[in-house]
């Protein structure tokens, strides 16, 4: 394995901070393995309830680095009969430790079912989970530390959703404070209509406001429900909440008919006086639904912004509009001058480059191309294709340093995440690993990446260079764990290498036990549906879900149904690279209706955020792995397909022809 090409420095630096290694001793490593063979042990009576024989095995392991968790696993599920002085001690040596905060979580729980509010609130500690958050209120209350408490509970009471029912106590105290004014209500009656909680706006209303104010609420849960109705029914008194619950109600109206809500806040505006932050933010919300329904006024709604007011959100709703219309002059305009903050610069410039090119301008088009070229990112190839010339791919291997290596390695977090991730005790290797980078500079990110990949640890490596912002090294920012495996099937694919070393390297960073919030898993995050779908036509019998958790079962299948995407567009890489993100049938949503589009423009205006950045992600990705399989480097354009319309009798061949403007 990688991590043995320093076995040497990795024994004697776990043993020195265990104390067993002497300068110039040749290390214990046998020992090493027995204290580990024992945890397992120890771990295994434990779960087989065998207590003597875990006794008898974690006496002998006091020293080992992961004695804290036999510790934590013996405690944690004890809880309900462990004494306090047996938690507490347990908290006070190893809180420092990522599972302590688990235990004190699961213990506070605990006190607060059983009202030890002394003991609960000498041991709390800032919570996420608002249940505790609520019992640490009510704690205050019954041992009378009332001080800051009206101000503490009302921050926690001022959200757009319910809270449970452990803070009413706090809350009742709070409704009957002087702190409890129609001005706070309302503001909480508006998070919760921006979260679309009308039973909780209704309830508010009904227990904080007059009858007046209870009927200002009531329209605006009729104005969520009927905005076309309600906004059409009468002339309504001018005052704050009257146009607060217009304005709302042209919002709602816009997803739904945006031609109506542009012409209903054309007249609302005569007639109330909105202020000018209503007004900005009515005409980005008419400008962005204007653009997702192609409507004929979204160019003017979009051309109506100072640049001062112009922020990474406007800038991606104009360039959607300027492409899907192909509105080069617009584009133009709207690149003038310097990148709002929040906007990439190298996708400014390119997309300024190709206004001016589209437009006429192709000397400075071409100046700024050249500037661009000069860049490893997937802009700078695009612009390198427009001139034709070669990549610059700006390699700078990291440097070695052995005195912070030394260091990283006497860690004991990084101790404890090595222990754990050799008997595969992944997510606690993980928890620990990012508790140790949580104390590290950048630089020594950059060394711990280093370590984590001679571990064979890739994915913890490709993460730690992210955080540490160290781009350069582009071997170890893409390896090549499972090459073979890979190459194996894209062969029998059909598949290009480098765009599946791409694409796995993008879904997993190569943690071949990743598990995606939507339940993707493996490698290549096949969702179970899919696998089984897909195993069914490869004539695996018996699909389990947790096969997916398997590379040798996760590659086959994934790259079975890449494959199936790569066929079912026509051999178009960008098609079916967003297909393997978003879903077929929306790609094919996405499609122009009767014209061949540029792959460029056409990637640019894909609805989802996340799936425009994964495609653009791919193939810079996959140029990468050009270099690092050692075999010439394919031009990003020649994985880039033109966008051909489902309806493809409708257009002719000079429709679909692109020219670099190296060739104009």
């Amino acid at each position: 394995m990688p991590w043995m090409r320093h076995p040497g420095l990795y024994a004697c630096s776990l043993l020195l901070y265990l104390g067993l290694c002497l300068p110039g001793a040749a290390a214990p490593a046998a020992d090493l393995d027995q204290q580990r063979q024992q945890f397992r042990e120890a771990r295994q009576a434990l779960h087989t309830g065998d207590l003597d024989r875990y006794r008898k095995l974690a006496a002998s392991l006091h020293d080992y680095p992961l004695y804290p968790y036999l510790v934590y696993e013996y405690l944690r599920p004890r809880l309900w009969k462990a004494g306090d002085s047996e938690v507490t001690d347990f908290l006070n040596k190893y809180g420092d430790l990522p599972m302590a905060g688990e235990l004190r979580a699961s213990w506070l729980t605990l006190l607060a079912k059983r009202r030890h509010w002394r003991t609960f609130l000498a041991n709390y500690t800032p919570q996420d989970d608002p249940e505790l958050q609520c019992d640490q209120l009510l704690a205050r209350i019954r041992t009378g530390r009332d001080a800051h408490l009206l101000e503490d509970t009302r921050d926690l009471w001022l959200v757009g959703t319910s809270r449970p029912p452990q803070c009413d106590p706090a809350f009742k105290r709070l409704y009957h404070s002087d702190l409890m004014t129609p001005e706070l209500a309302w503001r909480r009656i508006h998070l919760a209509m921006e979260r679309g909680k009308t039973h909780l706006a209704a309830y508010l209303g009904q227990r904080l406001l007059d009858a007046h104010g209870q009927r200002w609420v009531r329209h605006w849960i009729a104005m969520y429900h009927h905005p076309e109705r309600v906004l059409h029914r009468q002339h309504w008194h001018d005052g704050i909440h009257a146009r607060e619950i217009l304005a709302y109600g042209i919002r709602r109206l816009a997803r739904r008919d945006i031609d109506t809500a542009i012409s209903d806040w054309q007249k609302l505006r005569r007639d109330y006086p909105f202020s000018a932050d209503q007004r900005r933010a009515m005409r980005r919300t008419l400008a962005a639904y204007a653009v997702i329904n192609g409507n004929d006024q979204a160019t003017a709604l979009l051309d109506g912004f100072a640049s001062d007011n112009v922020d990474a959100s406007l800038f991606q709703w104009r360039l959607r509009q300027a492409l899907q219309t192909h509105d080069w002059e617009a584009l133009s305009r709207w690149t003038q001058g310097n990148p709002p903050d929040g906007v990439y610069p190298l996708r400014w410039q390119y997309w300024r480059a190709r206004a001016l090119e589209k437009t006429g301008r192709d000397r400075e088009a071409t100046a700024l191309y050249r500037s661009l070229a000069q860049q490893r990112d997937y802009y700078g190839f695009l612009a390198a294709d427009r001139l034709g010339v070669n990549y610059n791919l700006n390699y700078l291997s990291l440097p070695h340093d052995a005195q912070t290596w030394h260091k990283i390695m006497t860690m004991p977090a990084v101790i404890r995440a090595r222990e754990l991730y050799m008997l595969d005790m992944m997510y606690k290797a993980r928890s620990e690993w990012h508790a140790a980078l949580s104390r590290m500079s950048h630089h020594q990110m950059q060394v711990a990446a280093r370590i984590a990949a001679d571990w064979g640890w890739y994915d913890r490596s490709i993460l730690t260079l992210g955080l540490a912002q160290a781009y350069d090294d582009l071997i170890l920012r893409f390896p090549l764990p499972y090459e073979q495996r890979l190459k194996e099937y894209a062969a029998k694919r059909g598949l290009d290498l480098s765009w599946v070393l791409a694409l796995t390297r993008a879904e997993s960073a190569f943690m071949e036990d990743a598990r995606s919030p939507t339940g993707a898993l493996g490698l290549m995050q096949v969702m179970p549906g899919t696998g089984r779908r897909t195993a069914r036509t490869l004539g695996i019998k018996r699909f389990h879900a947790r096969y997916l958790l398997q590379p040798d079962k996760n590659i086959p299948i994934g790259t079975a149904y890449l494959k199936q995407m790569y066929d079912r567009f026509d051999g178009n890489k960008i098609l079916a690279t967003a297909a393997y993100n978003a879903g077929p049938n929306n790609v094919d949503r996405w499609l122009p209706d009767s014209r061949c589009d540029e792959p460029d423009v056409w990637i640019e205006t894909i609805p989802y955020t996340e799936t425009r950045k994964y495609v653009t992600r791919i193939l810079y990705y996959s140029t990468i792995y050009d270099w690092r399989l050692q075999r010439g480097i394919k031009p990003v354009h020649d994985r880039m397909a033109l966008i051909e319309p489902q309806k493809k009798n409708l257009i002719s061949d000079r429709n679909c022809v692109v020219t670099n403007i190296s060739n104009n």
